[in-house]
């Protein structure tokens, strides 16, 4: 069913196991320290102490990397389906589709909560803002990006276009080999073109 090239995408097996292991290492590394940011912020906030908006940014971040690391970069290529002949592969489609959706969640979401606190920190600088004045005009507000990101990885995996690619799995068609047309021609076997531009 998949059509992989072996080692398409790193040149030999050596460097596909290079890649997995610092890969796996760096995510690891990540989800601990974010753990450890979301871990103070709970406790601050079980012991009724005041976050401000720049901790609070700091924990969807912290949130938001902890799925992207975790569930991207450090289960990495478990996650893709056995199939596919990639180093340590041993998921099936449906593992690939949650890895697919976990990771344009948290690599999106990620992203917007940078330049929240880009903002952030921006206004309170420049411009002399008070953390209460950005908490009241901006933050509540921006924190309704969640339900942009949420949808946004919805779309691919209603299409099923969440598929492995390079030892990931990320939002592509799967192509594969035709029953109906010449021998050796390429079909869409999951997924859709239109959901992968998204």
């Amino acid at each position: 069913m998949f059509y992989v090239e072996p080692f398409s995408c790193y040149g030999s097996a050596r460097n596909e196991l290079i890649v997995a292991i610092i890969e796996k290492t760096a995510a690891f590394l990540s989800t601990v320290g974010s753990s450890l940011i979301v871990s103070d912020i709970a406790k601050k906030v079980r012991n009724a102490k005041d976050t401000d908006p720049y901790q609070r940014i700091m924990l969807g971040i912290s949130i938001f990397d902890i799925l992207l690391s975790f569930l991207f970069y450090f289960l990495g290529t478990w996650m893709v389906p056995k199939e596919t002949g990639w180093l340590w592969a041993i998921g099936n489609t449906s593992s690939c589709s949650a890895q697919g959706f976990f990771s344009a969640f948290g690599f999106v979401g990620e992203a917007l909560y940078q330049a929240a606190i880009s903002l952030n920190i921006l206004l309170l600088i420049v411009f002399g803002w008070k953390q209460e004045r950005f908490s009241k005009k901006v933050e509540k507000p921006m924190h309704f990006f969640i339900t942009f990101v949420l949808v946004l990885a919805i779309i691919p995996l209603v299409y099923e276009t969440y598929n492995p690619a390079c030892g990931e799995c990320v939002s592509r068609v799967l192509w594969g080999k035709c029953s109906t047309k010449d021998e050796g021609e390429l079909c869409i076997v999951r997924g859709n073109e239109q959901a992968e531009l998204v």
